[in-house]
């Protein structure tokens, strides 16, 4: 009788657990069920907030309101982009055509402002270099590198008051004519101000000039450290070629910009008669012309 009562407890109990996991189920499956029902609700709000959004941002109305926003800002950027989503976006849009010619504009502009940004940061750049120029310069005020001031001498040999520029020791070189070729030369600058250079060259490197008894001109070409050539006119009437005033002004602005330059001399009638030389190092000139302004105050 004990043994009937336990069987039957037990499967009353089964009974009941079994009900118990179905319900729970049924349950479970009702609030996925919802669930689903929620997301895929969420997500077609989310579908048309996304519509209403892209609406929003680019509507025909809006991206033309940008567009000529962006333009009057001069941001060419963002006009261009609105323009090209304007007409991938609606291009039923009777503003399309519009702004075809606008592009246009825009691109011209842009042209504009880049050449003037261009030419501010040229003229920044230099301002920067000349200043920095300066700067050396005037830490190296007493340096004149190659270049002394010496002063003419009267007839007994004296020193005079008026003042010029040399090289302090000889430029060497090399000269060619019918007789002898790529024999050495000396050359010696004298440069009594901006507009008055002259140049004496000692031919076989002795202690005598080339003279001319006569007007004798030369053509000379010069290059300057930035590799940029010139070609002047030099004429020689006693014992030195001199530049007139324009030349002379070329030669020291060469000068000024110190470096490597390069020196080929023709005469003119004797073409044939060839002087080359080279100053390695034409640096601090600009201070010895400093000096020079000096010493004739």
């Amino acid at each position: 009788m004990k043994l009937k009562s336990v069987v039957l407890g037990v499967v009353v109990s089964c009974i009941l657990l079994s009900c118990v996991q179905k319900s729970d189920n049924e349950k479970l499956q009702l609030e996925n069920k919802n669930l689903r029902a929620e997301l895929e609700k969420y997500q077609l709000e989310n579908k048309s907030l996304k519509a209403e959004l892209e609406e929003y941002q680019f509507g025909a109305d809006r991206l033309v309101a940008i567009i000529e926003k962006a333009y009057s800002e001069k941001d060419y950027k963002k006009a261009r982009e609105s323009i090209t989503l304007l007409s991938n976006k609606h291009p039923e849009s009777p503003k399309n055509e519009k702004f075809i010619p606008l592009l246009k504009k825009i691109n011209e502009e842009e042209l504009i402002a880049q050449k003037k940004k261009d030419e501010e940061m040229r003229i920044a750049k230099e301002k920067k270099e000349k200043e920095e120029k300066e700067r050396i310069r005037l830490a190296n005020l007493n340096n004149t590198g190659m270049w002394s001031i010496e002063h003419y001498v009267d007839e007994f040999g004296e020193k005079t008051k008026e003042a010029y520029i040399r090289n302090r020791e000889l430029i060497i070189g090399t000269f060619s004519n019918t007789a002898t070729q790529n024999s050495s030369l000396n050359v010696t600058f004298l440069i009594s101000n901006s507009t008055d250079i002259s140049i004496q060259l000692y031919e076989y490197s002795n202690n005598n000039p080339v003279k001319a008894y006569k007007t004798d001109s030369y053509k000379v070409l010069i290059q300057d450290k930035d590799g940029k050539r010139y070609q002047l006119i030099a004429k020689n009437y006693s014992d030195r070629l001199c530049f007139d005033k324009t030349d002379s002004k070329q030669v020291h602005n060469i000068l000024i910009k110190g470096g490597s330059i390069k020196f080929k001399i023709y005469e003119v009638e004797t073409p044939t008669t060839e002087y080359d030389f080279t100053i390695s190092k034409a640096d601090w000139y600009d201070n010895a012309f400093q000096k020079l302004k000096e010493a004739k105050k």
